[in-house]
């Protein structure tokens, strides 16, 4: 294993063991709203703090885009936005913050480290099962020690799909539902996890064959590209793109090429919303 894969990987680990420790034991004067129906709690500022604390004892000048703190600058940086040049870190504490606090075990820590603003390590840990989906562009995708890989589905038909709805975002609810009809009417089935994290990491394990969904940030799938591209699959926005990840709004990911496709032809009445706010605002 790489030093940075393993760096990573233990950083995952870390924070994870701080969401397990304090799972189901959330009080309701911790947690708060930081929008229409979006929660947080301590738990997810723990986490957080934890691993940006270990990353700038080592990496102090490299940048961090967390859910929870934003955008935190290196030490020795002026008050420029992130640029694609610089190391960065993409950090989700607590991925499925919802289910977390509800006591439903679905939920993970996400972590990308990105460098010229592409994913070259990640790791996607779900502290429940114990699990760590780990890729490093360029090696391969592992679940802990066991490589794996997407699945081979072709067909629509055959597909086994997750996705959620952009509930930060209702007015785009119904075109949103219209499209996850659409699609349920042609694939095999659907999957709601309540954590994009773990979508996109059985995606690229191959227990499911595709994932989409629009308003989501760049910290509910930084990691989640890379393992499903390092699986063998194939992980855009909506538009087909794979650059921009610090303003991504949209993905949609695929185990084949033509599964990719079919799903791109469901999707194509979402596309405007990404052209008007508030998606059209980066995050």
């Amino acid at each position: 294993m790489s030093e940075m894969r393993a760096f990573v990987t233990d950083l995952a680990r870390t924070g994870g063991a701080i969401a397990r420790e304090h799972f189901r034991h959330v009080a309701e004067k911790d947690i708060r709203t930081k929008g229409s129906r979006d929660f947080v709690s301590h738990v997810d500022h723990l986490v957080e703090d934890a691993i940006v604390r270990r990353i700038r004892s080592r990496f102090p000048e490299h940048r961090i885009m967390g859910e929870e703190g934003g955008s935190h600058r290196a030490d020795n940086d002026d008050e420029h936005p992130v640029e694609d040049h610089q190391p960065l870190w993409i950090i989700d504490p607590v991925d499925g913050t919802t289910n977390f606090l509800h006591g439903i075990p679905l939920f993970a820590v996400s972590i990308a480290f990105c460098v010229d603003g592409e994913p070259v390590d990640a790791v996607v840990y779900d502290p429940v099962r114990d699990e760590a989906f780990i890729a490093e562009k360029g090696a391969g995708l592992w679940v802990n020690r066991d490589r794996v890989e997407v699945s081979s589905c072709r067909e629509l038909s055959r597909a086994v799909l997750a996705s959620a709805l952009p509930f930060r975002f209702p007015q785009i609810i119904d075109d949103a539902l219209a499209v996850l009809g659409a699609v349920q009417r042609r694939c095999d089935d659907h999957r709601r996890s309540g954590s994009a994290a773990l979508d996109l990491a059985y995606v690229a394990a191959g227990r499911l064959d595709g994932y989409y969904e629009i308003g989501i940030h760049p910290w509910d799938v930084a990691a989640g590209e890379l393992l499903v591209r390092c699986g063998g699959g194939i992980a855009t926005d909506f538009r087909g793109k794979i650059d921009g990840l610090t303003a991504r709004r949209s993905i949609l990911c695929a185990a084949t090429p033509e599964l990719h496709a079919a799903l791109t032809d469901q999707i194509q009445p979402l596309l405007h919303w990404l052209d008007v706010p508030p998606l059209a605002t980066a995050p």
